[in-house]
């Protein structure tokens, strides 16, 4: 019988219990259990990452000021796309014939990444082109784009 208590990554308890508690605020209902959330959350769920974060802006701020060197965003590049033609069994009026199919697959390079402080420089370049276009907080924006990336520093 295999022992989990001892190895290289033992399975022992890492936190004391109660591992959840019962959310304030719920009136017991016949039949029902009260709702339960983690002990950390008694006062309620979080409904922002920071005290000082309201926006998405907010966040890639706060993120390139935090972790500036972290990696922010990936992206990987087309090398080619390579193309096979087969043959694949085809249900046609309750006939089984073979028909040529045409697969697609494709051949990607490793991942490139921004760090949060060069994704911060991207978004506030973009911001800076808005407003020189006339833009203020007034407008809206949609904003379409490509799978493609295609990096602003190269």
């Amino acid at each position: 019988m295999t022992d989990w208590t001892v190895g290289v990554m033992p399975l022992t308890q890492v936190r004391k219990p109660p591992f959840t508690i019962e959310a304030p605020g719920y009136e017991k209902v016949p039949g029902e259990t009260i709702p339960r959330r983690h002990p950390a959350a008694k006062d309620g769920l979080l409904t922002k990452p920071a005290d000082d974060v309201h926006t998405v802006f907010d966040i890639v701020r706060r993120s390139a000021r935090e972790y500036p060197n972290h990696l922010a965003v990936g992206h990987r590049r087309l090398i080619e796309l390579h193309k096979e033609k087969k043959k694949v069994p085809k249900n046609v009026d309750g006939q089984v014939i073979e028909v040529e199919k045409e697969w697609q697959f494709f051949e990607l390079s490793k991942f490139d990444f921004l760090t949060f402080k060069e994704y911060e420089t991207l978004v506030l370049q973009l911001g800076s082109g808005l407003r020189k276009l006339g833009f203020s907080g007034d407008h809206k924006l949609h904003l379409f784009g490509t799978t493609r990336q295609v990096h602003p520093f190269q």
